[in-house]
């Protein structure tokens, strides 16, 4: 073999190493547990294409720190969803994001399974951040994704969390009939709202209808859990504002329906921080969790976390509004 063949090898290896990412090379122990999105309590196969560059990982300079943001994944649809900060947990608001799907069924093996753009979604008052994905997975175990951002400044990182995904979800899910149950009510409460919700600026058509008579008057419903004064993760974010916004667009076309994550309101520590018997009846340890359901009392949509307007509207007219 002359010299020039050896050389053109040499070139051909290389470039398809750096196609690669290199990434392949590493072993699930290179893929580390997410930052947890819990704070204390408040005493498919193939590699889609897409126009983007990949970040070769000896040119990424900056630091960054990954949360997961969903308290779980199920074979299905899934709003795969990460947080991002910087090493001092400062949030990193902006960037281009991009994620690599990796199977970690053979720990020493990794494989690239997919790849996606990640969509940011922020909160009106742009104090929130988070980076996500419409995902479907299609078996349980063992998953890895490697994060890649193009920051503003010019820079470049690159992190890799591990992860699982559940054969079933603990919690209802698309596709289950929402329990028809008789959530506390203005009525309940001689109009106190400070019983009924912790939002600073509550929002009385959010607490008119009892889920029970929500599911039986023919309309979709947005069913809110959240407790914006006790929010106990990162990514809260004001959701009972947001649904407030999308209730005062659609009026009485649409039942909506907030219920607090604890009882005791307006003083949880007196219940002892005990979850509202609704959120045992859904199968939920979490907060914020949104479902949408439809005329017929079927879940068709839930998303945990950070939702914007945009995104409960999309959804709203996937069902009718």
């Amino acid at each position: 073999m002359n010299k020039t063949v050896i050389l053109l090898l040499f070139i051909l290896s290389n470039v398809l190493a750096a196609c690669s990412g290199a990434a392949n090379a590493k072993t699930a122990t290179d893929f580390e547990a997410p930052i947890s999105n819990q704070t204390e309590l408040h005493q498919d196969g193939n590699h889609d294409d897409h126009d983007h560059s990949h970040i070769d990982p000896a040119t990424a300079t900056a630091e960054m720190r990954v949360v997961l943001v969903p308290s779980e994944l199920v074979v299905g649809p899934n709003r795969f969803a990460v947080g991002l900060f910087d090493p001092n947990g400062n949030m990193i608001y902006e960037g281009a994001v991009h994620f690599h799907y990796f199977d970690l069924n053979d720990p020493k093996a990794p494989q690239l399974e997919s790849e996606a753009d990640a969509t940011r979604l922020q909160t009106p008052d742009g104090l929130t951040s988070i980076f996500a994905h419409e995902r479907t997975f299609t078996r349980p175990g063992e998953w890895g994704v490697e994060v890649q951002a193009h920051l503003p400044d010019g820079t470049t990182a690159i992190k890799r969390i591990r992860f699982q995904v559940l054969a079933d979800s603990p919690s209802l899910k698309p596709g289950d009939l929402a329990p028809i149950l008789e959530t506390p009510t203005m009525a309940d409460v001689n109009g106190d709202l400070g019983q009924l919700t912790s939002a600073l600026e509550p929002n009385l058509a959010l607490h008119q209808l009892s889920l029970a008579e929500a599911l039986a008057n023919g309309k979709p419903t947005v069913l809110l859990f959240a407790t914006p004064a006790f929010c106990q993760t990162r990514f809260c974010g004001p959701a009972y504002d947001i649904v407030s916004e999308v209730q005062e667009a659609y009026g009485d076309a649409v039942n909506f329906v907030q219920v607090e994550v604890y009882t005791g309101l307006p003083n949880p520590t007196a219940n002892n921080w005990a979850m509202a018997p609704a959120m045992a009846a859904f199968g939920l340890q979490t907060e914020p969790w949104l479902f949408l359901i439809d005329r017929e009392g079927t879940i068709v949509h839930r998303v945990e976390g950070l939702v914007t307007v945009q995104e409960i509207e999309a959804h709203l007219q996937e069902i009718g509004d």
